[in-house]
């Protein structure tokens, strides 16, 4: 078991637990529709239950549509970062962190048909953790490999 690999596997396992108590937390403590202000005037926990994608986004699909495509990703994730050669330990910390949140909103999904998202803004679609761990893994993930390419001489 390389460095990589195990970076990996960690952080996949820490986003998802992290995930999953910070969602158990709001839904025993909000019900939903309700919001609570976490830092007055920039951030505030809003129970909410989504069927759809990121930021709402349904284009016509519901959840079962977006747990297959959790599914299929998950799986591509784990391929990749586990096939050889390994993954350099900054790549698999960023794709541990894409399977974490998805492996985290997959498992909302399978187990209550939508995912809990609580963190509002008030200037940006209420999100959750996942959503964060998911997000950050992809654009950091595209910066370094387009960083990393050479330009054509």
């Amino acid at each position: 078991m390389t460095a990589g690999r195990v970076v990996f596997l960690l952080t996949a396992l820490v986003i998802f637990a992290a995930d999953r108590l910070t969602k158990n937390a709001v839904v025993a403590a909000l019900p939903e529709g309700a919001e609570r202000p976490a830092i007055d005037h920039l951030l505030f926990i809003q129970h909410l239950q989504n069927s759809c994608a990121a930021f709402s986004i349904c284009g016509g699909v519901g959840s079962p549509v977006f747990l297959a495509i959790s599914i299929v990703v998950s799986c591509g994730i784990i391929y990749y970062a586990l096939k050889p050669p390994p993954q350099a330990v900054p790549a698999s910390l960023l794709l541990g962190m894409v399977l974490g949140g998805t492996l985290g909103n997959g498992f909302d999904r399978l187990l209550h048909g939508s995912v809990t998202d609580f963190l509002a803004l008030h200037w940006w679609p209420t999100f959750n953790l996942a959503d964060s761990a998911i997000s950050v893994g992809i654009v950091l993930l595209a910066l370094g490999y387009g960083l990393r390419r050479r330009p054509d001489a």
